[in-house]
């Protein structure tokens, strides 16, 4: 009887550890993607110039990946020509583990130059 209970409570813990680091490792893939998303958006702006079509563009993006994209309209850095030079990107996204019920907001900040 013993031998059952114990087989019981090893396999229910087991099952805890999977599950619970299969939510941490999604976790922290969805935060990998986001990273990557963020750089490939700040590449974007700096190989466009700052170009404001590109940038609202790679806010729809955001958008449709479920981010959000924010330039910091305090933080540009204009020439003396008034072209931008410098500008921080700002990607919002949720990171959360479903497991645990844990969600949080979480920001990745970038200058784009």
């Amino acid at each position: 009887m013993s031998t059952t209970i114990k087989t019981y409570v090893g396999i229910f813990i087991l099952l805890l550890s999977v599950f619970s680091m299969a939510g941490v490792m999604s976790a922290c893939i969805d935060a990998n993607n986001a990273r990557d998303f963020h750089a490939s958006v700040m590449a974007e702006i700096e190989d466009s110039n700052f170009a404001p079509s590109v940038i609202s563009a790679c806010k729809a993006q955001a958008e449709n990946a479920g981010y959000e994209l924010l330039i910091d309209s305090n933080s540009i850095v204009k020439d003396e020509d008034g072209k931008p030079t410098l500008m921080e990107v700002i990607l919002k996204y949720e990171y959360h583990i479903d497991f645990f019920g844990v969600v949080s907001s979480q920001q990745i900040r970038g200058f784009a130059r």
